[in-house]
């Protein structure tokens, strides 16, 4: 988690000094707008930019930074309570603090797309890159795809990229030589929570 930590910090300071921030922050705004359908005079909208920009891009780096890390780390807590919850009730005697040890190792993987990102940012021109273009692995990127209009969770599925899915399938590897349980009720266990997740994404973005 730590290395994961690190990473994550190096990309946020790296994007946020080299992006146009005041490119960014338009940019930010103007798909906000777009996604509740709300309505900004140009006049109000260049107020915001310029309220925007009084804090430095070190200080929107920290922010970034530190909200990726907690919300990597709320992650990893949740998968370990939710197979925790799952070994009370099939008793196979895997404790929480196994299970947090287990999910953090599984992340590991993401080291590769937060190396390739620093490396994009490195040797790329970042001024007005979007931040979904960050990690030239995902699939969205590799695949060319266009994001604009997409809803959040279309564009949370275009930033997918193979470290996630190598993860699951450590995760798969882990959890059947653990609990010995079968194949099949091991790639139950650890895809439904995705599942869920996919679907209720779904859900809701249909419904707006």
């Amino acid at each position: 988690l730590l290395i994961l930590f690190v990473g994550i910090w190096i990309v946020s300071m790296l994007y946020l000094h080299k992006v146009d921030l005041r490119w960014l922050i338009d940019s930010q705004i103007a798909q906000g707008l777009r996604q509740s359908n709300a309505q900004l005079t140009d006049e109000q909208r260049q107020k915001a930019v310029e309220t925007a920009l009084r804090l430095s891009p070190t200080v929107y780096g920290a922010i970034g930074a530190s909200v990726s890390s907690l919300v990597v780390l709320l992650l990893v807590a949740v998968s370990s309570l939710y197979y925790t919850v799952v070994s009370f009730f099939t008793d196979d005697g895997v404790a929480f603090k196994q299970w947090f040890g287990l999910v953090a190792w599984c992340t590991l993987p993401a080291v590769i797309g937060i190396g390739a990102q620093i490396v994009n940012l490195l040797v790329s021109d970042a001024r007005f890159m979007p931040q979904d273009a960050l990690n030239p692995l995902a699939f969205g990127n590799l695949l060319s795809i266009d994001r604009t209009g997409a809803t959040i969770v279309q564009r949370i599925l275009l930033g997918i990229d193979f470290t996630a899915l190598w993860s699951i399938v450590l995760t798969v590897l882990a959890y059947q030589a653990w609990t010995k349980s079968s194949f099949g009720k091991t790639l139950a266990v650890v895809l439904a929570p995705w599942i869920v997740i996919v679907a209720i994404g779904t859900a809701v973005a249909f419904l707006r």
